[in-house]
């Protein structure tokens, strides 16, 4: 099973010893290892906080026991997206977890838990940046009582010094990362045993689009809405370079590309690399021989093994994300520091699937970790008893939907934003935002142990230990939902903007963060035309876009056939978040690349964080925390108003069905009608 996707293998001979190497206990045709590393990863703590927490105990107990078996062999990595803004996120800061963590503040639980694994190295996550570059050196670095975090953080292919946050926290290539807690650097080593392992980390280059990112600046720089890879893996190969020039040859590549295909590519062109851990895509590898959680299926043999540029063998190993897995491979290598797949050992390599139970196995789990997160269960408790409306149906908020096309999640938080503005303003019209703020569903998704049935959906069952009955929705659901909780900023568009808005929002397809979520306004796309393409430093179209067929603000026609009707220059009046309208300039171009103009050109711009100080919904006032003017504060308080005793009962239509976002791949053109 291990090798019957490396079409692009070249040898027979690494074929046939391959075939030979079945089930773990390696070929005798093949050459004995004159080392083995033992590499522990994990990544993608950012999903979902109740799985992470349940499962974490667990996957301490798996590496404290794999590190005892080889404690001369062992290096434990992540790839990145180590945590990510929301309640878990926020619960460090609560106060009760002073004696743990030396100094509350956002995220430092989630540090503090890769402190006590004994993590040795990540790749920076574009969740890391999500709050700024200097939210993520004040987490990473030491600060009175708080030690910061005991590794580096490494993206060859990220220039900090153009950044005034994480200049003072760089270092240069090549340092020990025993003598690195909480720096920043291209590529690192450590020592295992007798041997000097080379670790590099790289981030995609589309951080610039989906996360904050400063001032800090990646290669290839973007041309497109995809980096360029033959450009990324020359970055990336001259820092392997440096490594192999310095004596290393055995060299592993944290790499966070957010899709596994780039990974998968980036092996191909790479030389002298031995393993690529994955990052950001979620991605589940497996062997044929591995126990996985129930319900859950590979999406891929582990390791995929292919041949780089060099027709030397190279790995990329992956596995899910929320702790669910420890990924653990057993590298042979000879004694040039090739790695000898006919020595590959499928019974101990693999995906080790954790329970949401603590001990099981009789393993010996971290101490440290258990109070962390007990503290942190505890803060959370008392928000999931803080219940702000309800709903009869599931809030379609997952991945793959809300990123792909309307759902009800995503029309009820824009109803939200829309309603909340025109307290302010009763003449904002519409209301845009990207599916890919709302990072969960809100409902439970039920699956039958052993079924070959779809999934379950429903409103959120009760927990007892918080009070919270069936359907009701709570403070933690909303911020574990919206966790970005962004600001709200209303200002004028010409029928010319909204158009490019929209046109931008169905540009690239495929599970991206800036597919549009609305209100006030329907419209319908083709997407097997023209795609609209930017400017890189304008943001302003080289080409104009030919996939919105028709749009209608309410009983507006603004397209029809794809043209403009009327006059292009009228305007409308829309609320969306602060993120799409300025990212993290005040130049031209938003978040997940809008092509919003610069923050000093918005026409009649009104800051609802400045404004909304003394506004309540009918006396619907917030008992949560959320900053006046932000969305979750808009969420609750409509839940409020409209929710708190009628449940929320529109649910989620099939593709076909939808009708503020019609696909016309799906359905046919009703804008208009």
């Amino acid at each position: 099973m291990l090798f019957q996707n490396n079409s692009r293998w070249a040898t027979s001979f690494i074929l046939a010893t391959a075939l030979i190497s079945g089930c773990g206990g390696g070929a005798s045709e093949s050459p004995e290892p004159a080392f083995t590393l033992q590499l522990l990863h994990i990544s993608d703590a950012d999903g979902s906080d109740t799985t992470a927490l349940n499962s974490i105990a667990h996957l301490s107990g798996l590496v404290h026991r794999f590190r005892n078996q080889y404690p001369q062999q062992t290096l434990l990595v992540s790839s990145g997206d180590n945590y990510i803004p929301g309640p878990r996120f926020n619960a460090a800061n609560d106060t009760t977890l002073t004696s743990l963590l030396g100094k509350p503040e956002v995220g430092r639980a989630d540090i503090a838990i890769l402190n006590a694994l004994g993590v040795q190295a990540s790749a920076i996550g574009n969740h890391e940046l999500d709050l700024s570059t200097k939210q993520f050196t004040d987490m990473i670095k030491p600060d009175g009582t708080w030690p910061g975090a005991r590794f580096p953080y490494l993206a060859y292919n990220t220039d900090f010094s153009t950044d005034t946050n994480t200049t003072g926290i760089r270092v240069a290539n090549g340092g020990n990362t025993a003598e690195q807690s909480g720096k920043v650097s291209g590529w690192s080593k450590v020592t295992v045993g007798s041997q000097t392992i080379g670790i590099i980390g790289a981030s995609s280059p589309v951080f610039a689009n989906i996360t904050s990112p400063g001032g800090l600046t990646f290669t290839p720089a973007l041309t497109s809405t995809e980096p360029d890879i033959t450009l990324l893996a020359a970055k990336i190969q001259t820092g392997v370079d440096e490594m192999t020039a310095a004596g290393i040859d055995k060299i592993v590549l944290l790499a966070h590309m957010q899709t596994l295909a780039t990974e998968k590519a980036l092996a191909a062109k790479l030389r002298n690399v031995d393993i690529i851990v994955a990052g950001g895509s979620n991605t589940l590898l497996a062997d044929s021989n591995d126990v996985l959680r129930t319900g859950d299926k590979s999406a891929g043999d582990y390791p995929f093994l292919t041949q780089d540029a060099g027709s030397q063998p190279t790995v990329v190993v992956n596995v899910d994300a929320d702790y669910k897995y420890l990924g653990r491979f057993m590298a042979p290598f000879n004694a040039q520091g090739v790695l000898i797949p006919g020595r590959f050992d499928t019974v101990r390599s693999g995906a080790w699937a954790t329970a949401e139970v603590d001990n099981p196995e009789g393993l010996t789990i971290s101490g440290t970790i258990a109070q962390v997160r007990d503290a942190i269960r505890a803060v959370l408790r008392s928000k999931d008893g803080n219940v702000f409306g309800k709903t009869g149906v599931f809030l379609e908020g997952r991945r793959a939907l809300v990123r792909n096309e309307e759902t009800n999640f995503g029309n009820l938080s824009a109803d939200a934003n829309l309603w909340y503005a025109r307290l302010h303003d009763s003449n904002v019209q519409i209301s845009l935002k990207n599916g890919g703020g709302i990072r969960s569903e809100i409902g439970e998704v039920l699956a039958v142990p052993g079924s070959i049935s779809a999934a379950t959906l429903t409103a959120p069952k009760a927990n007892p230990d918080a009070n919270r009955q069936a359907g009701e929705i709570s403070q933690l659901a909303v911020e574990t939902a919206l966790k970005f909780n962004n600001k709200l900023w209303v200002f004028d568009v010409t029928a010319t903007q909204l158009k490019s808005l929209l046109e931008h929002g169905v540009a690239s397809l495929g599970s991206q963060g800036r597919f549009p979520q609305v209100a006030g306004l329907s419209f319908s796309y083709d997407a097997t035309r023209t795609a609209q393409v930017l400017d890189a430093t304008s943001f302003l179209p080289t080409t104009a876009g030919e996939r919105i067929r028709s749009l209608k603000v309410g009983n507006d026609v603004v397209v029809r056939d794809g043209a403009i009707v009327g006059n292009a220059s009228r305007t409308f009046r829309m609320v969306t978040l602060n993120f799409l309208a300025e990212g993290t300039n005040t130049a031209a171009g938003g978040g997940d690349g809008y092509p919003f103009p610069a923050t000093a050109d918005f026409v009649n711009l009104v800051k609802l964080e400045t404004t909304m100080s003394t506004t309540t919904a009918g006396g619907a006032t917030s008992t949560a925390t959320a900053t006046l003017g932000s969305e979750q504060d808009a969420f609750f308080k409509y839940l409020k108003t409209f929710h708190a005793t009628t449940p929320y009962q529109q649910a989620d239509t099939p593709e076909a069905q939808d009708t503020r976002i019609q696909n016309l791949g799906k359905r046919s053109d009703t804008v208009l009608n």
